[in-house]
């Protein structure tokens, strides 16, 4: 690796893969490195990561890439690398009040919440005034998306869907309340990327071979821009849907908090997304900048790193780390694949796990359970020199979907 690439610190460990790099952020070791050469081989084969693949300390194998990965190239876009959940997020909201002060209405908030914003495979039922008219709906995508879908989308739009995402009602080190959620496209962008990956088989010069393997479109053709900009529309419907859902909670404790200023704290919330591509200049060249599961934070830009569910998550700011491209772990990562937990954890083991937190229990969520995951204080040691904790934030009431 040329000079300039260098990075030494304690929590940082170069693993090469083939002819490529790849970088890793853990406190502990080099964190299974037969696993990251078996999730790296292929893309190590292709030629295209430029200078080093960067891979984040909650990183773990996905369903259809590597989760917390960050991966740079010179002139392709992989749309397999950043999956189909493209603008997935996280929102996250500081309220003028205590815990103190809804310590008696917990129960009360969280079934207005159940009952604001839909969960796992449920919809609205009715769509809202404020949505109908949200000027999202006069953008055009360039992939076909059928009306039935548009249609469907105006209902999904505000829901959480289900998986790892949530809702959490948390408070900080002061005792001041935080609202924070996690949520992505739903299935527009796996139709988005599907489309595009099939469009991509059909370029003159593809080595259809290596396009079987990874994916991949030269990022000059109207295809790949096509497809950016597409993307780009999909992540602005995943921002905005998380924003309703702000709205909503917010609506929610409006009801109980006389005065609350829903647009200041709205202006004021921190709102970024972990599956995208972004055109970023890096070690004085301009690369495109995928990332799956990771996030992007300048220096003194601010983020949200979320641990599972009865665990800490912290609101960060970033160190400007050029050698982490300017990212960071987007959550605690997963320990256990979801087929292990349900078999492994017990009811019992979740409900200890969970005490102190208002929840509505549901078997079908042991796969979602905090044993299910990473130790989040250990992730945030292996990113001590990415980024900074400005707040620590432990849930009260947690609120997830199947």
């Amino acid at each position: 690796m040329e000079g300039k690439f260098q990075y030494r610190e304690r929590n940082v460990h170069d693993i090469p893969v083939g002819d490529m790099t790849v970088r890793l952020w853990f406190a502990s070791g080099q964190d299974n490195r037969k696993a990251i050469e078996k999730a790296f081989s292929q893309l190590a084969r292709s030629g295209f990561v430029y200078p080093y693949a960067a891979l984040m300390p909650d990183w773990h194998p996905g369903d259809d890439a590597v989760v917390g990965s960050v991966v740079p190239t010179r002139e392709v876009l992989l749309p397999g690398i950043i999956g189909g959940d493209i603008g997935c997020g996280m929102i996250a909201t500081q309220l003028p009040c205590l815990i103190d002060d809804i310590t008696p209405r917990l129960q009360e908030i969280a079934a207005k919440l159940h009952s604001a914003i839909p969960t796992g495979t449920e919809h609205n039922a009715i769509v809202s005034h404020r949505v109908a008219l949200h000027p999202l709906w006069k953008k055009e995508l360039r992939a076909p998306v059928s009306s039935r879908t548009l249609r469907k989308l105006v209902r999904q739009f505000g829901s959480l869907g289900g998986g790892n995402h949530f809702l959490e009602i948390q408070k900080d080190h002061h005792g001041f309340i935080w609202i924070m959620l996690h949520s992505g496209s739903r299935y527009l962008g796996v139709q988005v990327r599907d489309w595009y990956v099939d469009q991509g088989t059909k370029l003159r010069d593809t080595d259809r071979k290596l396009y079987s393997k990874i994916p991949y479109l030269p990022a000059a053709d109207p295809v790949a821009q096509d497809y950016l900009a597409d993307m780009e529309t999909v992540r602005e419907f995943a921002g905005e849907s998380r924003r309703e859902m702000m709205i909503r909670a917010l609506e929610v404790f409006g009801s109980i908090i006389p005065g609350l200023d829903i647009n200041a704290l709205l202006m004021n919330s921190i709102n970024v997304g972990h599956n995208y591509i972004g055109r970023e200049e890096h070690f004085g060249e301009l690369l495109y900048v995928h990332r799956k599961g990771a996030i992007c934070l300048k220096q003194g830009e601010r983020g949200l790193v979320p641990g599972s569910m009865g665990t800490s998550s912290y609101v960060v700011e970033g160190r400007g780390n050029e050698f982490g491209f300017n990212s960071c772990a987007h959550g605690g990562g997963r320990k256990m694949s979801r087929a292990a937990a349900s078999r492994q954890i017990s009811e019992r083991d979740f409900r200890e796990s969970m005490k102190g937190v208002v929840y509505e229990h549901n078997s079908l969520l042991l796969d979602e359970a905090p044993d299910a995951y990473k130790n989040i204080k250990v992730v945030m040691r292996g990113q001590s020199d990415l980024v900074k904790i400005i707040h620590e934030v432990r849930p009260i009431i947690s609120v997830k979907g199947r």
